[in-house]
């Protein structure tokens, strides 16, 4: 599977770059989409599947082969 960023996911995940780690943690989690991309943990929710990794709420889509991240949140 190919993982593909969204511009909205790269804008919103921008907004947290100060946290290294935690950002670093949702680059891993998203990178591992493309071998699982129903990993423990996540769900569906409405279009969309949800994934928390850490402080973060990951938003992606599954199309056939690829994973689309739609939008990162802090989860609070």
């Amino acid at each position: 599977m190919t993982v593909e960023w969204s511009p909205r996911a790269v804008s919103t995940a921008s907004r947290f770059l100060e946290d290294r780690g935690g950002m670093a943690a949702v680059l891993a989690a998203a990178d591992a989409l493309a071998e699982d991309s129903d990993p423990a943990g996540s769900f569906k929710w409405g279009d969309l599947q949800r994934l928390h990794v850490g402080a973060y709420r990951v938003l992606y889509a599954l199309e056939g082969d690829l994973v689309t991240i739609h939008r990162v949140d802090r989860v609070t």
